[in-house]
């Protein structure tokens, strides 16, 4: 027999005064990727993800990011992000959302610290990794489960929260230019009814040269990005809410309902109802 004694004086990585709890867990399977997530935010949680088989690229800040099997994503409260990977090869993952996270050293609702990348390889941990996220996911359905899957979830982020030292990436400088200019503009004025222009005004530049800039460096025209992060934010809502689809398409800058559904189905291939009902069923 082998007996092991734990450190009794370990220096915990959460912080004294919070209570984090576990929102959610998503299995995402391949065929899920026709319907992806567009830019969007939670304000108030972290998401971390696990890529178990395929790869994709993300946009997250952004920045474009390819993943792959076996890599972390790591979604601190406030990063504008989409999910699932665009020109994704048979992209499957799971992912747990945490609010209330307070770690040592970081603001609430942040995991991952501002000189890491936000994809991280698991290496050697991934098998241990993805055993926890399949444990949280069949806790998360049992009767009387749902604390042993907050319990998994927090050592989930201990695990992690070890990993930065030896596996963490260093993230990329983030160099100023009128595209990140542009695109915090958007993130904060998408609801609005703003224009090409106004974006431009606001980045001191004109149109031509914005969507010249803006499309090289992000990858998708400016005004395309204010349709995504609009689309994402009804997504969520989508998802997350009862509000009506009339009530949604006015949260994220629609005076016209149809309008508004034409867009998400032009975007999505399915309407907004339908989105709802095949995500939440």
């Amino acid at each position: 027999m082998l007996q092991y004694f734990v450190e009794r004086n370990y220096k915990s990585v959460f912080g004294r005064g919070y209570t984090p709890r576990l929102e959610y867990i998503c299995n995402v399977g391949a065929d899920v990727t026709t319907m992806p997530r567009s830019m969007h935010e939670h304000k108030n949680l972290a998401e971390i993800l696990i890529i178990d088989d395929g790869a994709g690229i993300f946009i997250i800040d952004g920045e474009r990011y390819t993943a792959k099997k076996g890599d972390l994503i790591l979604y601190n409260s406030g990063t504008v992000h989409d999910e699932f990977g665009g020109s994704g090869n048979d992209l499957s993952s799971y992912c747990v959302a945490i609010s209330n996270l307070k770690l040592a050293n970081l603001p609430v609702n942040k995991i991952l610290p501002d000189e890491y990348s936000p994809i991280m390889p698991s290496g050697e941990y991934f098998d241990e990794l993805l055993s926890i996220f399949r444990a949280i996911e069949r806790e998360s359905y049992r009767p009387c489960g749902a604390e042993t899957a907050n319990l998994l979830a927090l050592a989930l982020v201990a695990k992690i929260c070890t990993m930065f030292e030896t596996h963490g990436l260093p993230r990329r400088e983030k160099v100023p230019s009128i595209s990140r200019r542009a695109k915090d503009f958007i993130d904060e004025h998408y609801t609005e009814n703003i224009k090409l222009e106004d974006i431009a005004n606001a980045v001191c530049t004109n149109v031509y040269n914005l969507s010249k800039v803006f499309k090289a460096e992000i990858g998708i025209s400016p005004m395309r990005y204010v349709v995504l992060r609009r689309i994402g934010e009804a997504q969520n809502l989508l998802i997350n809410t009862d509000m009506t689809i009339t009530r949604i398409a006015l949260s994220v800058g629609y005076n016209n309902s149809n309008y508004f559904q034409n867009v998400f189905k032009d975007f999505m291939q399915m309407t907004p109802k339908e989105y709802r009902k095949r995500w939440t069923k």
